[in-house]
């Protein structure tokens, strides 16, 4: 049977989550600022004119990786709801998930670098921040759909409570790199826990003093 051949915007769709892929590759390897646009290309197996039809810049580039790692953290929370059917498990799956993202320490001084970067560029900081806009509403969500579905109480809005999620999260991620204290690396995971359990009702309904009853749709 014969191989049916791809159309120009598939192929082009296809180049483009090579190289993609291939950058996420040396930005770990090499970090964001040593990484070429020549490396990515060359990971992915296409020349520098392949990636420039493509992509206009590594930082717009790194701006589809980073709504690719947004769009990936939401497909492992919605398959925590989709495989766990009752609110304990629900609660212990995403606390987990939530914990374990501290392993990602490179990731955090490839962010770092990038974010350093935008400050010195408007434009790029305010198409950043439209990112992180996203990755807020995607947690926002998620945390709305927890406590509609789990008849919970929430001790502060959806909203409210993944700030502070992603705050602690990237406030954490910095202090693991900045200090070597082996005490400091063993004790991130069990720190984020302990935010998670303090920020997220747990099953139990128990809400930290000034709670107040969760409403659909209230952020």
């Amino acid at each position: 049977m014969k191989e049916r051949r791809l159309t120009r915007n598939q192929s082009r769709l296809q180049t483009r989550v090579k190289l993609i892929e291939a950058a996420e590759l040396v930005f770990v390897r090499v970090g964001f600022d040593a990484a070429s646009v020549e490396q990515i290309a060359a990971e992915a197996g296409f020349s520098r004119g392949a990636f420039y039809s493509n992509f206009e810049s590594k930082d717009e580039l790194f701006l589809e990786l980073l709504d690719k790692k947004r769009s990936e953290t939401q497909d492992d929370l919605d398959t925590i709801f989709r495989e766990k059917k009752d609110a304990k498990g629900r609660f212990v799956a995403a606390r987990e998930w939530y914990a374990n993202q501290s392993q990602e320490r490179t990731w955090t001084v490839i962010q770092t670098e990038f974010s350093l970067r935008a400050l010195r560029k408007r434009a790029l900081r305010k198409r950043l921040s439209t990112l992180w806009q996203q990755e807020l509403e995607t947690y926002s969500a998620l945390l709305d759909r927890y406590f509609l579905e789990a008849g919970l109480t929430s001790p502060e809005s959806p909203r409210t409570i993944a700030v502070s999620l992603l705050a602690t999260a990237q406030g954490l991620g910095m202090m693991s790199l900045l200090h070597s204290d082996s005490v400091l690396d063993c004790s991130i995971a069990a720190i984020r826990k302990l935010a998670f359990e303090r920020l997220v009702p747990s099953p139990a309904g128990k809400v930290a003093i000034g709670g107040r009853p969760h409403r659909k749709g209230k952020k």
